[in-house]
């Protein structure tokens, strides 16, 4: 079993209990005049009603508060950025069980199959972060992590851009994702409990449960419980999620919210098929055959082998294994299996077959687990009409075991961060400001081995029992694996040299602000600004010198907007946001690396990324808010780190965005969205997967690779009667690039989705039909893995809910 070592205690982690603690005796001690409002809650969806529609139906943005951007309630129309708010009702009729599916629901929201189970999604072709009401809600690298759990979320809020100076800046630059969590019930009890069942053994279930302790407290409970298996071989989901959340009003104009999760995985990542070519993506078919690599021999070559030439194969020649073949020892061949970099494994390619959608790289029995804990309070201590206090606490806790035979390790032994914020907002006729002071603390030990990772010299026609780098000769590494303390048998690469693998602790304190100035009644500048000092921490933990490092930089955070409104529904507005940011230091577990190429220091550069977005944009609340209009256009440029490796890339992307949100009645309601992105990027690391025949690479500027240029959704949902409700939506991807060479090309596609609904005030049935038509749709990977991963989505698909009101 791996063993836990205690964490020292530092005095930025009593920092922010301290201030966790200060916040909420100052906040409490505070009195408010008579005519404060004593049940306002903190982010109250219930405010607005529009055209009669309950506002848990609603999916008009204007029918909301909206605090996502600023910190400060906003009109969405007066928000300079292109923003979605996705509602229960929508949660609900596209069937949202991951961050892959949020791109059918607003533009530029494309993101990769990282492995199956993404843990953050993507905005305008670039991992994008995810808050918690308001605060980031996990800490993870390359959007890698675990997969996000919707048992706790009421509605989601989608930001494209940076974030702005009130939450700070993070390597996740493209846009974040706020989920908004389910709040207690005041005005009495209320509860559901469902099960879902579905197509390839899908089972869910779900209780939520909430209501009034008194008129001063309320609570809510919800439970979510996953055993599913999937459409691939051996894929199963099984999953536990608590939710609770309790609200407290003890005095006239305080409240606190306090809200947790217990959240408990074990599943199965995906990798999809291996050995990409075009006639794989365009007829299916797939190119077998099985090493016929030579013993190693050591004592001839230093690295156990030499090329075709006999040359000896070394980093500096780098080269397919030449030699006499080893006599075969299984189907696969995996005694003789290499690493695939310095020595690249030899393949004897056969016959092209037909293989199954289901198929994938995966030997049966290897599987992923984590848990994840995640604690917040929310106080709220209205002073006066035009002054408030919220102070905003959050803490969470990741550990991760993953381990594919093929081969990937990685182990997240653990990840935990705590942040506080407090905000001091006013909010006068003609201005408003937002000022205050965050404090955050991160701690993370976290181990991974791609180095040897010959995922193409596996043949998925041949029996997977054997798709095993622990049956090859050259398994561990002798010169890259290092064995992981704590968990025997397992292997990971150091930090200084893959650039991930850390021991690490980090803390930031920052001043910022944000403010909001009507110029004229027609024109208004909103202008922030935030400086954080960040101080990090890394130890190489692998290493026997065990090399240590530590380094202090100020991070710069501002932007600055006009906005103008011809009327007081419609808006044009031009934004200007520049960062710099630790994206050229994350590591694994969303730990922090940054060493220097000498691995004797850590490199300022590399905490100090730039990032600069303009942005220009309209938008229109139209026919007494029944209907809802955003475009924008939009020019970012960044530079951050390559996944698996420590390159350092730039990065270009501009486009446009078109959103629509129509519900002229309770019986109908319709959104559409479009976006156009060209996105390029130098290039970074580039794998082939361990087999040389496989290596297509560039070296210049390039296309980014698994984002379609075009992108156009619709979703529309209509009540027959008051029981009965339709809806359908489609999705159409654009054509786009598997790799970032380019040589493989996944074509236009599209899917359609729909389903038919029976409510009544104490039960309700579902039915949902996924993917109709049956498209053999394609998803692709990370741009590293280009050359050796695609997956194949699902095909049709049923889907029946049962649920009970009472």
């Amino acid at each position: 079993m791996p063993t836990r070592q205690p964490y020292p205690r530092t005095p930025y982690r009593f920092a922010i209990a301290a201030a966790s603690l200060a916040a909420a005796m100052f906040l409490q001690a505070q009195e408010a005049p008579a005519d404060a409002t004593a049940d306002k809650e903190v982010v109250k969806l219930d405010e607005f009603q529009v055209n009669d529609v309950p506002i848990a139906k609603q999916i008009l943005p204007t029918a909301r508060p909206f605090n996502s951007v600023f910190g400060t309630d906003d009109n969405i129309v007066d928000v300079p950025r292109n923003v979605t708010i996705i509602s229960r009702q929508q949660l609900s009729d596209i069937n949202i069980s991951s961050v892959l599916d949020f791109t059918k629901l607003t533009s530029s929201a494309y993101t990769t199959t990282n492995f199956g189970a993404p843990a953050n999604p993507s905005i305008r072709g670039q991992t994008a972060d995810l808050f918690i009401n308001g605060v980031r809600g996990r800490i993870t690298s390359n959007g890698n992590g675990l997969p996000l759990n919707f048992n706790s979320v009421e509605s989601v809020n989608i930001v494209k851009g940076p974030a702005t100076a009130v939450q700070g800046t993070s390597m996740y630059v493209g846009g974040f994702v706020d989920l908004v969590t389910k709040r207690p019930y005041f005005d009495g009890f209320k509860g559901t409990a469902s099960v879902t069942i579905g197509s390839y053994s899908q089972k869910e279930w779900t209780i939520d449960v909430g209501g009034p302790i008194s008129s001063k407290a309320a609570y809510r409970l919800s439970y979510s419980g996953q055993d599913s298996k999937g459409y691939w071989h051996n894929y199963y989901n099984k999953n536990n999620s608590l939710y609770g959340a309790l609200t407290l009003r003890p005095s006239t104009g305080y409240e606190i919210f306090f809200s947790g999760s217990v959240s408990l995985y074990k599943y199965t990542e995906n990798w999809g098929l291996n050995r990409v070519t075009q006639d794989l993506i365009d007829n299916g078919r797939y190119l077998t055959g099985v090493n016929s690599n030579p013993a190693p021999d050591f004592g001839a070559y230093p690295f156990g082998y030499a090329d075709a030439s006999g040359n000896p194969i070394s980093f500096g020649n780098v080269a397919t294994v030449g030699g006499t073949a080893a006599p075969v020892s299984d189907p696969q061949n995996s005694r003789w299996v290499t690493s695939g970099y310095p020595a690249g494994n030899r393949v004897v390619f056969g016959p092209t077959v037909e293989i199954s959608r289901h198929a994938r790289l995966l030997r049966p029995g290897d599987h992923s687990t984590g848990r994840e804990y995640n604690f917040q309070a929310i106080q709220t201590k209205t002073v006066s009409p035009t002054f408030k206090i919220v102070n905003n606490t959050y803490w969470s806790y990741t550990k991760r075991d993953t381990l594919s035979s093929y081969y990937y390790s990685e182990v997240i032994d653990p990840s935990w961060f705590a942040e506080n914020r407090t905000e001091f907002i006013v909010t006068e006729k003609d201005w408003t400001l937002n000022a205050g002071l965050d404090l955050r603390y991160q701690r993370t030990k976290a181990y991974d081995d791609y180095f040897f990772e010959p995922a193409n010299v596996w043949d998925l026609t041949k029996d997977l029992s054997y798709v095993n780098v622990y049956n090859s000769m050259n398994f561990p590494n002798p010169f890259t694996s290092l064995p992981i303390p704590g968990w025997p048998g397992r292997y990971a690469t150091d930090g200084i040299s893959n650039g991930d693998t850390n021991d690490s602790k980090g803390s930031t304190a920052g001043l910022f602000a944000q403010g909001n100035y009507k110029l004229t009644d027609k024109l208004s500048l909103i202008a922030g600004g935030r400086a954080d000092r960040f101080h990090a921490w890394v130890r190489e933990p692998l290493l026997a010198s065990h090399p240590t490092a530590s380094i202090t930089v100020w991070v710069p955070n501002y932007n600055a907007s006009l906005v103008y409104k011809p009327t007081t529904a419609s808006s044009l507005y031009a934004t200007y946001n520049y960062s710099k940011n630790t994206s050229g230091a994350v590591g694994n577990g969303g730990g922090i690396t940054g060493w220097n190429a000498a691995g004797t220091a850590l490199f300022k550069d590399n905490f100090l990324q730039p990032s600069e977005l303009i942005e220009v944009g309209t938008k229109y609340a139209l026919y007494q808010n029944k209907l809802f209009l955003n475009f924008a256009l939009f020019d970012q440029t960044r530079t951050f780190k390559s996944t698996s490796s420590t390159i350092i890339q730039k990065f270009h992307s501009k486009g446009f965005e078109a959103e629509l949100n129509y519900q002229p009645s309770k019986r109908l309601y319709a959104t559409v969205s479009y976006s156009y992105i060209v996105a390029v990027t130098s290039a970074g690391f580039q794998s082939d997967g361990g087999v040389g025949q496989f290596y297509a690479a560039k070296n210049d500027d390039g296309r980014v690779s698994g984002l379609p240029k075009h992108l156009f959704n619709a979703l529309a949902s209509y009540a027959l009667t008051p029981q009965w409700t339709v809806n359908a939506n489609a999705l159409v991807t654009g054509s786009m690039i598997n790799n970032f060479a380019g040589t493989l090309k996944i074509p236009t596609q599209y899917s359609i989705d729909a389903g038919v609904a029976y409510n009544t005030k104490t039960w309700g049935a579902r039915l949902a039909i996924s993917n109709i038509t049956d498209e053999k749709n394609w998803g692709p990977p990370n741009a590293v893995y280009g050359n050796a991963s695609i997956l194949t989505l699902p095909g049709t698909q049923l889907q029946l809910t049962l649920k009970k009101n009472f």
